[in-house]
């Protein structure tokens, strides 16, 4: 299974070991009202203005029910707030869909909330992604059916979380009580990329040792000899008389045997150089390398290859189409000092998918070259969007190309609507 993020993007664990106080915590809001308030009464009172130090009154009695009943119902709903949980109804959605939670109250019978007027009880959904994607979603615990409550899902990625919230907060949002809901740890959500529209124009020149550099012919003079069909086989050679007889598809003898049988992985080199890439920009330029990874593995297996697909830091992983997508959530964006490794292949061709960089100092993918024999070959692509990088790429290829085994190119993508972005100022 792919790997767990590094206990570095994660809360730590002491935080959560007890919930916290149940004293009410001012909103830096709520604290310049106080703060407001007081000096208007006492102004009023030394004016002897009495409307005014009537409405400061009030107001002060509004604030001092607003802390009262955040703190009453935090002592009251301590113990309730253990017993929620989060869980998702589907676990894998695709980026710019919904995903769809799922409420129990465990132990507590199911009961509506306990409530003071103006005091609001609510439900905080945190999920982070290791390269700084967040979803926040709010919501009043009393009001999830059994159909669940859905929720945006923008981007892709692995969304994990330490821990969810229970919060009580007047609606005003001076005062707000937060108890933190502990979590495993283990990703919870998986938004799929989507493979992009066109694969790469990429030519594998390695292709493992089941691969046969030559296509395979068998030729003969009897046109009636047939065989039966083999994915991979083109479809303009079947005999489609044979089959409306027998219902099984055959193809004419004399044609090209279907493609070599190939053990390929597809790794993504998921480091991006900060000289080039801001972090918004990395997340989007490692979504471009999953995308178009998910493309070509798509059509590889179409062809009945063995693919395979890998990332900075996880492991290998092979399977049917919706597996490998689901590994392709895993990647996130990483600096080029990032300690992770790419997987180690001895017994398949590697296609590699990375972004262009200006150094490849303490990067994986040279580390990951180093430690590979020269006489495997390897197909190393770089790959990004918008014109800011041409010189980059450029350099890689003439890098790179002179790397024995090594077969370097570089491909721009145009970005959607033709636009694309420019690198940040140096």
């Amino acid at each position: 299974m792919p790997s767990s993020p590094s206990s570095r993007s994660l809360p730590p664990r002491s935080l959560l070991r007890r919930f916290p106080g149940i004293l009410p915590i001012p909103r830096p809001l709520g604290i310049a009202v106080v703060i407001l308030a007081l000096l208007a009464l006492a102004a009023g009172s030394l004016k002897k203005e009495l409307v005014l130090t009537l409405m400061n009154s009030v107001f002060i009695a509004v604030l001092a029910y607003s802390f009262l009943g955040a703190l009453i119902l935090a002592g009251i709903h301590k113990k309730n707030a253990r017993t929620l949980s989060v869980r998702m109804a589907v676990r894998t959605v695709s980026p710019g869909g919904r995903g769809e939670l799922l409420l129990s109250r465990n132990g507590s019978g199911g009961g509506r909330f306990f409530r003071f007027p103006g005091v609001l009880i609510r439900y905080e959904l945190r999920l982070n992604t290791r390269d700084g994607r967040t979803i926040r979603y709010v919501f009043d615990p009393d009001m999830v059916t059994e159909d669940g409550r859905f929720f945006p899902v923008p981007e892709r990625g692995a969304y994990y979380s330490a821990y969810d919230g229970f919060i009580i907060t007047d609606c005003f949002g001076f005062f707000r009580v937060f108890f933190p809901i502990p979590q495993d740890g283990s990703p919870r959500l998986l938004a799929l990329p989507a493979p992009a529209e066109e694969s790469i124009p990429v030519h594998i020149q390695s292709g493992g040792i089941s691969q046969r550099t030559e296509p395979n012919f068998e030729r003969t003079d009897d046109l009636t000899d047939h065989r039966p069909y083999i994915p991979g086989d083109d479809p303009r050679r079947i005999n489609w008389k044979l089959y409306g007889h027998g219902g099984d598809l055959f193809v004419r003898e004399g044609e090209p045997e279907p493609p070599p049988h190939s053990r390929l992985v597809i790794l993504v080199d998921t480091q991006a150089d900060p000289l080039l890439y801001t972090p918004e920009r990395a997340r989007l330029g490692v979504d471009l390398l999953c995308e178009n990874a998910l493309a070509l593995a798509l059509e590889y297996l179409d062809r009945g290859m063995d693919i395979a697909v890998a990332y900075t830091g996880g492991k290998i992983r092979g399977g049917n189409a919706a597996e490998l997508a689901e590994t392709l959530a895993y990647p996130a964006a990483l600096p080029l000092s990032a300690g992770e490794e790419l997987p180690e292949v001895s017994d398949r061709g590697v296609l590699l998918l990375a972004l262009p960089r200006d150094s490849g100092e303490g990067a994986a993918l040279d580390r990951f070259l180093r430690k590979r024999e020269n006489k495997q070959a390897l197909d190393l692509v770089f790959l990004y969007q918008g014109e800011g990088l041409d010189e980059a790429a450029e350099t890689c290829v003439r890098w790179y190309s002179q790397k024995a085994g090594l077969h370097v190119r570089r491909l721009v993508k145009p970005m959607a609507g033709g636009a694309c972005p420019s690198p940040p100022n140096l």
